[in-house]
């Protein structure tokens, strides 16, 4: 059984320093805010310090686990490759990751991001705030950004609007999930823009999807109805998903 913990940061906020990797897999008092098939995300505020760590654990051997690097290493490394493109974006900070393998199959990992300050969930944003000043000019900052990923022929994994965080006062965009990246023009035509696009249809009023017509279709490799079509595979999926966001949300706000 191997452990490491990589640190990506000059230095951890005090309260994370002291701590080894099992303790940083089970510290108490976080708050849950996201939940997947294998992955927790829990939020910690020490003091004048807040961040989100996420865990995954695997309860089944799958060849995805075994030599191929970490979720939480390929994040990281995918948002450095975003960072590097110069598309227009922020990335989030991830001050460390850690891994936990047997022999070479992935047990569990984790990785610790600083929260940004004054920052929303772009999906929430866009469902729970219809009339906010800002929706407008963030929307073309949307937009903007997914000009700059068609013109550098990223194929992007997971550009789901629930995978950016929005600054609304500052109108900066923030990736924090990213899979996959890579200069894979077909896949990206295939995956990337759809993925997007069935987005743009789920959280957008008619007027901002023409916007996003207008804006995105000198760029495209296809017609606007052609990247319609394409977005319908995803567009159920991620209706559920919204849905799924939508109630999780409110039992936060219950509690």
């Amino acid at each position: 059984m191997s452990t490491k913990i990589i640190l990506t940061a000059p230095a951890l906020p005090p309260a994370w320093q002291k701590l080894s990797y099992d303790e940083i897999m089970t510290r108490p008092g976080g708050r849950l805010v996201n939940h997947g098939r294998s992955s927790r995300v829990f939020y910690f505020v020490d003091g004048n310090d807040a961040c989100f760590l996420k865990r995954y654990n695997y309860r089944k051997i799958h060849w995805h686990h075994c030599w191929q690097k970490s979720q939480v290493r390929r994040e990281y490394e995918n948002l450095n490759k975003i960072k590097a493109a110069g598309l227009g974006c922020e990335i989030i900070e991830i001050l460390a990751y850690g891994e936990r393998r047997d022999k070479l199959c992935l047990k569990n990992s984790f990785h610790l991001s600083r929260a940004v300050e004054n920052g929303e969930s772009l999906s929430l944003f866009l469902s729970l705030n219809p009339n906010r000043p800002q929706r407008r000019a963030v929307i073309i900052k949307l937009l903007q950004l997914a000009r700059e990923i068609i013109k550098s022929n990223l194929a992007i994994t997971d550009l789901y609007f629930r995978n950016l965080v929005i600054v609304p006062d500052s109108v900066t965009l923030y990736m924090l999930d990213v899979q996959r990246c890579d200069r894979n023009r077909r896949r990206a035509r295939r995956k990337t823009y759809p993925q997007f696009w069935s987005n743009i249809l789920l959280f957008c009023t008619r007027e901002e999807q023409q916007l996003a017509a207008g804006m995105l279709e000198p760029v495209l490799p296809y017609s606007i109805n052609q990247l319609h079509r394409k977005a319908r595979q995803f567009f159920l999926e991620e209706k559920k998903r919204q849905a799924a966001e939508l109630a999780f949300n409110k039992c936060l706000v219950r509690h």
